[in-house]
């Protein structure tokens, strides 16, 4: 199996990083040498329609946060992070003609905004939402202050329409708890919980018929067409009229399902509303495995997992479904050709000497 870590380079708009000189810089950070660092220079962040190299965009707020010494920096860029500030897809949200419609068209076309990264808004029961976000690219390991700061930039899509006061119910993030995680509760005012399979805000539906302040159906084309446009000259996007494909489908529910031990053929199935036999039946015609989607995910997953100091052996066996730390050492073994430790060890100095160049 080929390792998921070599991956093509992922980008994202400049329009990501508005207004990031100076909050560094009021931070008591050196923009010009943290972003040197990065594999970045600032003049780079003067054009929101320009391509950033997303493991760079990434580092740039590992490299901040440790320079300033302030943990939780891309929790608080997010939250001053105004939806206009987005550019493109940030005016494809506030032209929407609901709020409902802004998060939807937000989570489908985000994508356009950043690659290798999903995003999608689903429906539950209970009558909640939940919007999801993660980047796909698993050679990008630094991605906490990344997935702070995406989130707080949501919430403030919402808060554009239903008021400043609005709070999600809960906050969900892939790295486990970082140190001050209390600044978390205060930033979102909500349910904060780590450690969880993607990134994401819970939400609730009711209030999402409400219109949006600035909704215009004609200027909502112009900007959706300029993205997508944008998109096909240097992100590599997918186009709006695509949908997702069967594999890019069972993938996302398998990751979502793997924590839950939720991913057999017929969890998924349930997941898809379908039986069981037609989801074999449609594997089938793309000649598709079933269970060699689920050990794809598996890897990538461990490998992302594995690229963070954090958490043990045991933690990210429970967290891929494997009731045994064992039965994970030898799968990834399998994979790799090398043990879950070894490869940590392999990846972490790689990083750290990366870094230090």
């Amino acid at each position: 199996m080929s390792d998921p870590m070599q991956s093509p380079t992922s980008g994202v708009l400049a329009a990501a990083a508005t207004g990031v000189e100076q909050f560094i810089t009021s931070r008591g950070g050196d923009v010009e040498r943290i972003a040197g660092r990065s594999g970045l220079s600032t003049g780079q962040f003067a054009l929101p329609t320009d391509r950033l190299d997303l493991t760079a965009y990434c580092r740039l707020f590992e490299e901040a946060a440790r320079e300033t010494r302030d943990g939780n920096l891309g929790l608080w860029f997010g939250q001053q992070f105004q939806p206009e500030m987005l550019g493109l897809v940030g005016y494809i949200a506030l032209l929407s003609a609901t709020v409902e419609d802004a998060v939807r068209n937000l989570a489908s076309h985000f994508c356009y905004h950043q690659c290798n990264t999903h995003t999608q808004l689903v429906e539950l029961d209970n009558g909640l939402l939940r919007l999801e976000y993660a980047i796909q690219d698993p050679a990008i390991t630094q991605r906490r202050h990344d997935a702070e700061l995406t989130m707080g930039m949501f919430c403030n899509v919402l808060r554009h329409a239903m008021g400043a006061d609005w709070v999600p119910e809960a906050v969900l993030f892939e790295h486990h708890q970082p140190e001050q995680a209390n600044e978390h509760r205060d930033a979102f005012q909500a349910d904060i919980r780590f450690g969880q399979t993607t990134n994401a805000l819970l939400f609730r539906k009711a209030g999402l018929a409400r219109a949006m302040p600035k909704a215009n159906a004609n200027m909502l084309e112009i900007m959706r067409a300029s993205l997508i446009s944008l998109s096909r000259n240097h992100l590599g996007a997918r186009p709006v009229a695509s949908a997702p494909s069967l594999k890019e489908q069972i993938t996302s529910h398998i990751r979502s399902g793997l924590a839950e031990r939720c991913c057999t053929l017929s969890d998924i199935a349930q997941r898809m509303n379908m039986p069981a036999w037609t989801l074999q039946r449609r594997l089938a015609q793309f000649d598709l495995s079933f269970g060699t989607l689920l050990e794809e995910v598996r890897y990538a997953e461990a490998c992302r997992q594995l690229g963070q100091p954090g958490p043990d052996m045991g933690e990210i066996a429970m967290a891929l479904g494997y009731t045994e730390t064992s039965a994970f050492s030898r799968a990834f073994r399998k994979w790799s050709g090398h043990s879950p430790r070894a490869w940590r060890e392999q990846h972490l100095h790689k990083t750290a000497f990366l870094g230090q160049s």
